[in-house]
């Protein structure tokens, strides 16, 4: 069953006015996209972003709401009864629009005080909670620039008269238990059903790869562990606090596999104590990409960290008696920034959803996709609510991607496959490492080429994999799967540092590490196909020696970075030079080459070994292609999607479409690509025989296609 939960401010509401007739607006307005969830579904209220509305009630009903901003003014003068009956209200009228089973939430950042950008102020908040405990708090790592909470760090003593602490804190409170008491308390007063911890909450590192102690972890594994153990704590303290309340979190928005390496939280280990009810991956693509430029949180890069995210959730819910939820985030417009996406570019929009549905996790069980989804925002800054025709919209085409991927039978392409025995034996010896293992911004990046890449699972899942693999720094492999992997018959890619890898690994490369590890660096690149002087910065990496029988496609003067041995491919990736800067300039990666190159080798083993793929791949072309099998048809997606020093969507694309009868069962009829998410076009072969279907299709600038294969 798919679940469904909305996000919006509690401003759209006019407090100084009757409140009946605008929750009727509201409902009827955003029905539609609850109509027919045969999960659960709600609603989250931004009362005013800061933790002060949990920390500061003192239990008074008549205590007013503790809301500092110009935006806020009129809600600051009512109280908490005054809420609590505002949401009585919200029940009534939800049953009487056919919504019996609402759920509503409320949500928070964890910042000290949101204000920000400095000069504009769009945010304009601050508070008396932050102004009594600073304590609490480190410097901002972030480039919103606001303090960190660090719930490590232990309170001061006050007097404050707590509704959970009558009589004020002693001195060294532990701040997880304080503010769980206090979230119990609260929400069983305004019969709340849920509490969403959003940015910064699962550790201060956010939207860029720079965690509590900076751009690496700290080289003591017991400061990573205690760092790790306080935010579990604090999802604990929540949820035992008042156990009938769902608890839910929310990601970094960029690479999950950092959480643990760099943000210093060990994710997985979260979801299995089993205190946090549902996850939202914070998938604003076109947020990030397409208005604010930041890059490497856009489209594929979400997409990516769905996969590593999933495989992460997959493992832990086997520890649980009741699963945490996954959830991908659909974004529409912003209820305070001036972003737009669904306005500006709604086929990209039209793309997520339908990839991020289908980000698949390949089980023991089974294949696994997101439980939902989570929309944002319902109104944007000048408190419009979405227009009947943006609500249609969006229901109409998530609702169809979700019960096509309800129907997911499997995933064609490559598979990223995540090692968390490696990441566990890095956190545990060499924290401060960087061994390349951001498996889930390579993917993203090779995904630009049309590496079909819509599937994760786990080194300890490798029992019968059939798509091609790309591995995550192999180290610390059992026996069982080196022999799994030793069997392989599909293509395989390795990513990371080579000095890590196991030797046995390492033998079936045909590499040799010599001992030494060369400094990070923007190095002199060369190879087949590679620009003049290609300088892509490399972070600390092995120089390895190779045998007789393994092709060089990229190296620099002192190693090889790209290699191959037969159907398996070595790759030396490179890193973010400033992983605190948001912003991909030139100098970020030095060069997108080596990604662009490895996109194609992939798609020329593909074709080697019978597989789909695409054909005549050019630099500038970037585009997204994957495909699937769902009720026992085949679907192809493609998206025009890049911006920046990425790739340019604002002109056509022309693939080459290859399809392998043999890979995907199909049988000797003429099949053609019939349009599925719009009506009307159809697309023939231009070349077809007993083993390829080939076909010519364009992508119009900015947009997107769902095709199915049928006779």
């Amino acid at each position: 069953m798919t679940d469904r939960w909305l996000e919006m401010d509690l401003t759209w509401f006019d407090p100084t006015q009757p409140l009946d007739p605008q929750l009727e607006t509201l409902l009827t307005r955003t029905a539609p996209l609850l109509y027919g969830i045969e999960g659960e579904y709600g609603i989250f209220f931004n009362i005013g972003w800061l933790i002060d509305f949990i920390t500061e009630w003192t239990g008074d009903p008549d205590q007013n709401i503790p809301t500092r901003s110009r935006r806020t003014a009129r809600w600051a003068t009512k109280t908490y009864a005054d809420l609590q009956s505002f949401i009585a209200k919200l029940r009534q009228q939800a049953s009487r629009s056919n919504l019996p089973h609402l759920k509503i939430g409320v949500l928070f950042v964890e910042w000290a005080h949101v204000v920000w950008p400095p000069e504009l102020k769009i945010y304009d908040f601050d508070s008396d909670w932050y102004a009594r405990h600073p304590e609490l708090y480190a410097p901002p790592k972030s480039f919103i620039g606001m303090p960190d909470l660090h719930p490590i760090k232990r309170l001061k003593a006050d007097h404050y008269p707590y509704a959970a602490f009558p009589n004020g804190i002693q001195e060294n409170t532990y701040f997880p238990d304080f503010f769980g008491a206090q979230w119990g308390h609260l929400a069983d007063f305004l019969d709340l059903d849920a509490i969403h911890l959003r940015d910064g909450f699962t550790g201060p590192m956010i939207y860029t790869r720079n965690g509590p102690y900076g751009t690496s972890a700290p080289a003591d594994p017991q400061t990573v562990a205690a760092f790790s153990q306080a935010v579990r704590d604090l999802y604990k303290a929540v949820k035992s606090a008042n156990p009938a309340k769902l608890v839910f979190g929310y990601s970094s928005a960029i690479s999950p596999v950092a959480d643990w390496r760099v943000g210093c939280v060990d994710f997985e280990a979260l979801v299995a104590d089993g205190y946090i009810d549902g996850w939202i991956e914070q998938t604003w693509g076109g947020a990030w990409q397409d208005w604010w430029h930041q890059l490497w949180k856009g489209w594929t890069f979400q997409t990516a960290n769905l996969l590593t995210r999933g495989a992460m959730i997959a493992k832990a819910n086997q520890q649980r008696e009741k699963p945490c939820k996954f959830y991908n985030l659909i974004e529409t417009w912003d209820g305070w920034e001036p972003w737009d996406t669904l306005h500006q570019v709604p086929h990209k929009l039209r793309w997520a959803m339908w990839a991020f549905t289908h980000a698949a996790v390949i089980t023991p069980d089974g294949v696994k996709v997101p439980d939902g989804s989570y929309i944002s925002w319902m109104n944007n800054g000048n408190m419009e609510l979405l227009g009947e025709a943006d609500v249609r919209y969006i229901a109409e085409n998530l609702t169809q991607a979700q019960k096509n991927a309800a129907s997911l039978e499997k995933v064609y392409g490559a598979t990223l496959v995540y090692n968390r025995a490696m990441m566990e034996w890095l956190s545990e010896n060499h924290p401060d490492w960087n061994a390349a293992e951001w498996i889930d911004d390579q993917a993203a990046m090779l995904m630009k080429w049309g590496t079909p890449l819509l599937s994760a699972t786990r080194a300890e899942w490798l029992d019968s994999p059939q798509n091609t693999l790309i591995l995550q720094t192999p180290g610390n492999l059992t026996a069982a799967q080196k022999e799994a992997l030793e069997s392989l018959g599909s293509p395989v890619l390795v990513t990371g540092r080579a000095d890590v890898f196991d030797p046995e690994i390492q033998h079936k490369l045909g590499i040799q590490p010599e001992g030494e590890v060369l400094e990070a660096e923007f190095w002199v690149a060369s190879g087949e196909y590679a620009p003049a002087y290609d300088r892509p910065y490399i972070p600390d990496h092995a120089k390895i020696t190779i045998a007789d029988d393994v092709t060089v496609h990229y190296q620099t003067s002192e190693t090889p970075l790209l290699t191959q041995r037969s159907t398996w491919l070595y790759w030396q990736p490179p890193d973010w030079s400033e992983p605190f800067n948001p912003f991909v300039p030139k100098y970020q990666l030095g060069s997108t080459f080596p990604h662009y190159r490895v996109a194609t080798l992939l798609h020329e083993l593909a074709k080697e070994n019978g597989l789909s793929h695409l054909g005549n791949l050019e630099r500038p072309q970037t585009v997204a292609f994957h495909l699937w099998k769902s009720a026992g048809e085949i679907y192809v997606l493609l998206g025009n999607l890049e911006t920046g020093e990425f790739g340019d969507s604002r002109t056509p694309r022309t693939l080459s479409l290859h399809f392998s009868r043999k890979q995907l069962e199909l049988g000797e009829g003429r099949y053609f690509l019939v349009r599925v998410d719009t009506a009307g076009e159809k697309i023939e072969p231009t070349h077809a025989n007993a083993d390829w279907l080939v076909y010519r299709a364009v992508i119009p600038p900015e947009q997107s296609a769902v095709y199915v294969l049928r006779v």
